[in-house]
């Protein structure tokens, strides 16, 4: 997972930037995405954006570099999955509304997080959330690095 720095500088942005869709954090366990999804307050005809961080490494990019000196290099990624409601011609909103969050994000410093890439949206099997139905998505991937001065 990302740090907890990471995901709230990202969140914080992504509802600034782009405060007309409703943003889910996806970590942690749930029983059925219904239950998350009717959590969040939002009705099963909602569209919506889930957020998935991976962290991938924290990196030593200083000597010394302890808990308590030195500089930290975080990398990571995050899935952004841009859902809407199954119906036909969705995917056309879909893809507009994950081109509307790739340009807000596309090359940006949010703070000390850094963008590196964003990658295209993507329905493929497997590069998204699969759901029982009612709901289709999208997803891209947003690369970041962090560096950590204590």
């Amino acid at each position: 997972m990302s740090s907890v720095y990471v995901r709230t500088e990202l969140k914080a942005f992504l509802v600034a930037a782009v405060s007309a869709e409703t943003y889910i954090d996806l970590s942690g366990q749930f029983s059925d995405i219904e239950d998350l999804v009717i959590g969040a307050g939002i009705t099963m005809s909602d569209p919506w954006v889930g957020l998935q961080f991976l962290g991938s490494d924290e990196e030593p990019v200083s000597v010394p570099a302890t808990n308590a000196v030195g500089k930290y290099r975080e990398y990571g990624s995050i899935y952004i999955h841009v859902v809407g409601v199954a119906v036909l011609g969705e995917s056309v909103n879909i893809l507009t509304r994950a081109e509307t969050l790739r340009d807000a994000l596309r090359g940006k410093r949010i703070n000390d997080v850094v963008i590196q890439s964003v990658t295209p949206a993507n329905f493929g099997l497997g590069a998204t959330i699969s759901f029982e139905a009612g709901y289709t998505s999208a997803s891209f991937i947003v690369n970041y690095e962090r560096d950590l001065n204590l």
